[in-house]
């Protein structure tokens, strides 16, 4: 049984923080370690007899400072925790200066798809032919477009994708279970329609070509086992190998960076449409299966990158979601 820790919070913060850790609990994250956080911060707000609620650069000056003999872990611990606050705050009318990047942390570069590059990709991908006549390699070929959909269209993990068993997939109402993913969480994750019929359309073709229910929705070489995270890894790599983008691209990107485009895809769709993404932050984190929304505020930083780079995800969908053919 989770054992919440509750915190003598006396600042004029108090009623925020006590109100966004309940939330937060209540959307199934524990806030313990962030609750501790939250604690040190209103004893720092109260130290100093701030008496308004509104935080400011200026107000955070020391508090921002690495601490004696403080880890950067512990440091942008610290931060994380007040950047938490201080966007909740914003979504509740109190205007906030948000920390925006953590201290000592550097953002490696990525390469997010473009929508040219995205149709080229997926016209690979969907063009593959096998390379031998063994049974393995025509139903590889029928996986891959799946496989890639999965990443791009969901937002799923290379290691979710590839463990997926056939039982955690409801096929009619389109919904798949993600059973211990990474920091040992589960999560629904929900079909788009087109992905929910290209999934039941390969589920048909990978039962009668294996004569028998499949344990795995992926099978590897040997059907009794799923297919392999290196796998993927390197199919990944040859098909994007072919594409006349690799040829200028600086930064060779990998099956992560569709889930990258899928985050970023939704952020500027929600931006764009004028969207607090402040508010939106919590329930993309909980999708995603971060631990933290914090974990999820990162990808901030790559839609000031990639604003404009991919457009909305329903005017790709008719070239990202094709037929589900035999090889």
């Amino acid at each position: 049984m989770i054992q919440y820790r509750d915190y003598p919070y006396t600042s004029v913060l108090a009623p925020y923080i006590r109100d966004y850790v309940s939330e937060m609990r209540s959307l199934g994250y524990i806030y313990n370690v962030k609750g501790y956080q939250l604690f040190r911060f209103d004893q720092y707000w109260a130290d100093n007899e701030y008496t308004d609620a509104r935080i400011t650069p200026e107000k955070l000056d020391k508090w921002l400072c690495s601490l004696p003999g403080e880890s950067k872990s512990s440091h942008n611990s610290r931060i994380g925790a007040v950047r938490s606050i201080t966007r909740y705050l914003n979504t509740h009318g109190v205007e906030c200066y948000v920390p925006m990047l953590y201290v000592g942390k550097d953002q490696k570069k990525i390469h997010v798809m473009d929508k040219t590059e995205l149709k080229e990709f997926f016209s690979v991908v969907d063009s593959y032919s096998p390379r031998t006549n063994k049974p393995y390699d025509h139903r590889m070929a029928n996986e891959y477009p799946v496989i890639f959909r999965l990443f791009y269209c969901c937002g799923m993990r290379n290691n979710e994708v590839c463990e997926l068993k056939t039982t955690d997939v409801d096929m009619d109402k389109g919904i798949i279970t993600i059973v211990d993913g990474k920091n040992h969480r589960d999560r629904l994750v929900y079909l788009p329609e087109d992905l929910r019929i290209l999934i039941n359309k390969y589920y048909g073709y990978l039962k009668n070509e294996l004569g028998e229910e499949s344990e795995w929705l992926f099978p590897g070489r040997f059907p009794k086992g799923h297919v392999l995270k290196t796998s993927i890894d390197r199919n990944f790599h040859d098909f994007w190998d072919k594409t006349s983008a690799s040829e200028r691209c600086d930064k060779r990107p990998t099956p992560h960076s569709l889930r990258h485009g899928f985050v970023v895809d939704r952020l500027n769709k929600w931006i764009k449409a004028g969207v607090d993404i402040n508010v939106m932050f919590i329930y993309l984190s909980k999708y995603l299966g971060h631990k933290d929304p914090d974990e999820t505020f990162y990808y901030y930083h790559l839609v000031r990158e990639a604003y404009d780079i991919i457009k909305q995800k329903d005017t790709v969908t008719d070239d990202v979601i094709p037929e589900v053919r035999r090889r």
